[in-house]
């Protein structure tokens, strides 16, 4: 199984332009092993990305041998501006500065010299990693060796936690639209998709 990402797209109240972190998770691939993860920053504009026309080297994900039923699992954070996500990246490393960072050594090229801490294997960075991001929402798929053939995958997102997003422009406003205007978006509300090419 060759997995590569094709198409991100998010929808209100996710749907912003800024980077975004996508963790696709094939989990219990084949016997004794339990999961095999990529982790992926994407610049997304209005919560949309492409990587259709992309090379290879960009868009590429899994290379995984399969047997039997498997899962994907994808999660994405909320896209976040150039700062807000140097910040982030600076708090996973500090995360993995005590274990291997293999998993983040994506990530560590772009924002610092870091190469001694990336070695051993990535386990129990994996571990803090899932519970310390901010992912906000994520999406699965059951899949069977057996029956899987090539071609687009789609999964969608729901969000992990019910969030309420004001509808207010910034700005100064006249005394009647200075009353706060907010949607609720459920917990498993569907927000968007990732589709993946499979070969």
């Amino acid at each position: 199984m060759l997995l590569s990402l094709r198409t991100v797209s998010l929808d209100a109240p996710l749907k912003s332009s800024g980077s975004c972190l996508v963790l696709t998770e094939c989990l219990l691939p084949r016997n004794a092993i339990a999961r095999k993860a990529a982790l992926k920053d994407i610049q997304l504009t209005q919560g949309k990305r492409s990587f259709v026309r992309r090379p290879f080297y960009e868009k590429c994900l899994l290379k995984e041998r399969v047997d039997g039923l498997f899962g994907l699992k994808v999660s994405v954070t909320r896209p976040l501006r150039h700062r807000e996500f140097e910040k982030f990246v600076r708090r996973l490393l500090v995360i993995g500065a005590e274990h291997s960072i293999d998993l983040l050594s994506p990530l560590i090229a772009r924002y610092a010299p870091l190469d001694e801490f990336i070695d051993a294997g990535s386990d129990h960075l994996l571990k803090s990693f899932l519970q310390d991001a901010p992912f906000i929402a994520t999406g699965g798929l059951d899949l069977d060796s057996a029956t899987l053939a090539a071609g687009i995958l789609r999964v969608p997102l729901q969000l992990e936690k019910s969030i309420r997003q004001s509808n207010t422009a910034p700005g100064p406003k006249s005394r009647e639209k200075r009353r706060p205007a907010s949607v609720l978006y459920r917990k498993g509300s569907t927000v968007g998709f990732v589709e993946f090419d499979l070969a």
